[in-house]
């Protein structure tokens, strides 16, 4: 008694300790929880690094929330209103600039003198709209064609790279936005990538904050009423509960920052460790319903759990240490915390769990009908089954395995900012919307560097400038397009009369540059490098997935590489939309190589613990199911192979295997007790059988609340993951047994004990 009351107490006081440390850095630095959507794509390489070059130069593109308005009368009042709106925004603390039509200038040409002139200021409503819509400085990137839809582009400090400094002021500008009171029927939305990055965010501690105590009392209900013990169904809970509190102090507490897959360690951790829970749990009652005393039964049942409980572990943790070899810091991030969060719900499980249990009076755990559960019948009828007709059983599973991967041959890679929402999500709407008015939310541009100062005055190279702009807004994804080329043209065109050429010399060049910079009209911002050397081509594109940006990558940079030969450095598509593109295909890479090395971690560790290669490579096959069936599933939904699912594929391997190896691992014991293969498979099914069903239902129920997530990515995630644990479970049930039956003779020999 004194020995489990020290053993107690220790346990609190760690559990308290990882709680304490947990809570100083939420204390301090708020729930470190960010989600940037660069990282989604690749955080490291040539792309990534021009990337940063190049914003060093011309400024960051991703720190500017777009607001949309729309259905603005074109009326003084509405104008006003615009104005009001322009000002209140400008007059915020955390707000840099303003771009928005209040203010903006357009050339005009008045009895052949050029002028900028302020439309909104200067000119009747209905004329100052058609002049904006019309002017290339403002058309499509501040007002839509035909006047119906505003921008507000409100650019906030490049320093707020933490989600924690950014949303409380994404939070304060969209609210005074909402303040400002607008003309009917005008409606204001904001969006942008600091907006929708602080609202993925929110929205991710909001899913953990219902999901998990969800899950816990839909568990908590599921165990209770199938051990029919409240106090022993609670058990396995608590422990999993306390494990939980654990990972989140080490982890938190560590200095670790949670990012969009990463946040869904709590979920997984009550999910997965559950599993080995319910395993050692049904085990101890096993033990003293076979007779033996409380202390007895359970060292039994740690002596007969800790290696399955620690291969399970250990393979799901070897798929989450298989992402490490990704080039995308998320997929990193989120391997290297769930392999933690593996590695501390094992050694939790193992320690919490025997303590719980062993503060439980004997009588309040032994079951009343343990020979007559439902869950026995059931595996007696199906042991049955499997072992009359095997070979019946094999092929009905690859016929329906063959029917999800036909499913599954439609998936393709793509990735795209707005994955993560529902189609009748607001913002998911807003965006669309600004692709069809406007011009979109995601930036990509083209630097060309000379060698020399001012070097794009020059009319050659300023015509193959425009022959790149040209080509850039002649792709089907570009929304808006601006260069020198295009400033140079607007120019070009009011001061000889509508001509569609540019100046055929240098001096004419510098010439209208100057001639509009002294009329009042300053050149778009962040087109060319103070000496002259350095120029963009910007474009905002729609967010079409990297599947689309590829092939027009390609083409484009064909076309770059041909029209500039004398460049310091060749031309290359560069923005965020370009890290996505290029970001999908080493993912699937990485998918591959994680999936291969995880399927030969798992081999070789069962191959030396079983000590049995024929056996090791039994319990491999059927662990190919929920792969085939997770494809299946994406190509059901309509889904892509994007980055918030990839993952699943990996996850699906781990935890499929643990159930496998359970079934395995009982069969190699019942071995030892009966050399007769099939009553072997029959004690197994009887045995292990009854945790494998319960393990399963709960794993189902519990990554299905998942799909009730606002969130595309958590809402696949949950479905991708209880159809994993559907066709795991078939897998260990029907196909695992088949094979074993089937291969009697080639598994005949005297097992070697783990």
């Amino acid at each position: 008694m004194r020995r489990r009351a020290r053993v107690s107490w220790t346990l609190a006081l760690l559990t308290l300790l990882t709680l304490l440390a947990m809570l100083h850095r939420v204390h301090r630095d708020g729930i470190p929880v960010d989600f940037t959507p660069q990282a989604l794509f690749i955080d490291k390489g040539e792309e990534i690094e021009r990337l940063r070059q190049f914003e060093d130069t011309f400024g960051r593109e991703d720190n500017t929330i777009l607001f949309l308005l729309s259905d603005l009368p074109h009326t003084s009042e509405g104008v006003d209103a615009l104005h009001t709106l322009h000002e209140t925004l400008e007059a915020h603390p955390d707000v840099e600039e303003v771009v928005s039509p209040v203010g903006a200038t357009v050339l005009v040409d008045e009895n052949g003198s050029l002028r900028a002139v302020d439309p909104l200021a200067e000119r009747p409503a209905t004329e100052a709209w058609s002049l904006l819509a019309s002017s290339v400085a403002t058309r499509k990137l501040l007002v839509s064609d035909n006047a119906d839809t505003v921008a507000l582009r409100v650019r906030l400090s490049p320093n707020l790279d933490r989600v924690a400094d950014l949303a409380p002021r994404v939070h304060a500008v969209t609210q005074t936005a909402a303040g400002v009171s607008l003309p009917s029927p005008a409606i204001l939305e904001p969006t942008g990538v600091p907006f929708v990055r602080t609202e993925i965010t929110g929205k991710l501690v909001e899913d953990q904050t219902l999901f998990v105590p969800m899950v816990g009392v839909l568990f908590a209900v599921t165990i209770i009423a199938l051990f029919r013990r409240l106090f022993l169904g609670m058990a396995p809970l608590l422990a999993v509960g306390l494990a939980d509190i654990w990972t989140l102090g080490i982890l938190i507490g560590g200095g670790a920052t949670l990012n969009v897959l990463s946040i869904l360690v709590p979920t997984l951790v009550l999910v997965i460790g559950i599993a080995d829970g319910i395993h050692i749990t049904a085990r101890y009652r096993e033990e003293l319903d076979a007779g033996h005393a409380p202390d007895h039964a359970m060292g039994l049942t740690i002596e007969a759990m800790a290696l399955p409980c620690f291969l399970t572990t250990f393979t799901t943790g070897a798929g989450f240490i298989s992402l490490w070899v990704a080039d995308t810091a998320v997929i990193r991030n989120f391997g290297t915390h769930c392999s933690i969060a593996m590695a501390v719900t094992f050694v939790g499980i193992l320690t919490l769990l025997p303590t719980l249990l062993a503060w439980i009076p004997v009588d309040r755990v032994r079951s009343s009908s343990h020979g007559q559960a439902p869950t026995h019948r059931t595996l007696r009828t199906i042991d049955r089954m499997v072992a009359r007709r095997p070979a019946m059983v094999l092929l009905g599973c690859f016929l329906v395995s063959g029917l999800a991967a036909t499913l599954g041959v439609a998936v393709e890679a793509n990735s795209r900012l707005l994955e993560m929402y529902r189609e009748d999500a607001p913002t998911y709407q807003a965006i669309k919307k600004s692709e069809a008015r406007l011009t979109g939310v995601i930036p990509m541009f083209y630097v060309l560097e000379a060698d020399i100062d001012d070097a794009w005055k020059d009319p050659h190279k300023l015509a193959q400038l425009d022959t790149l702009e040209q080509a850039v807004s002649a792709e089907p994804d570009v929304l808006w397009a601006t260069s020198l080329a295009s400033y140079t043209h607007e120019l070009h065109a009011l001061l000889s009369d509508g001509s569609t050429r540019l100046p055929n010399s240098r001096e004419a060049i510098a010439q209208e540059l100057l001639i509009g910079e002294l009329a009042g009209s300053a050149m778009p911002p962040n087109l060319l490098s103070e000496d002259g050397r350095q120029v963009r081509v910007m474009f905002l594109v729609a967010d079409s997935g990297g599947r689309a940006l590829l092939p027009m990558r390609d083409r484009l940079d064909a076309i770059a590489a041909s029209l500039f030969t004398d460049l310091t450095t060749t031309p290359r598509l560069s923005g965020d939309g370009m890290l996505a593109a290029a970001g999908i295909d080493r993912l699937i890479n990485d998918l591959l190589s994680s999936l291969s090395l995880m399927f030969l971690v798992i081999l070789g560790t069962l191959s030396i613990l079983l000590r049995d290669l024929r056996l090791a490579l039994v319990a491999c096959v059927p662990n190919a199911i929920p792969l085939v069936f997770t494809l299946g599933t994406l190509g059901w939904m309509g889904a892509d192979l994007g980055v918030t699912n990839v993952v699943s594929f990996t996850v699906a391997v781990g935890l499929a295997v643990d159930d496998t190896i359970h079934f395995i691992v009982r069969f190699q014991a019942e071995r030892q007790r009966t050399p007769d293969l099939g009553a072997a498979v029959t004690a197994t099914f009887l045995g292990a059988g009854h945790p494998i069903i319960l393990t399963s239902v709960l794993l189902v129920a519990g990554f299905f609340v998942l799909s009730l997530s606002e969130l595309t990515s958590t809402r696949h995630f949950g479905i991708l993951s209880s159809v994993t644990m559907i066709a795991a479970l078939v897998g260990d049930l029907l196909f695992l047994p088949a094979l074993l039956h089937l291969g009697r003779r080639w598994l005949a020999g005297t097992p070697s004990k783990p």
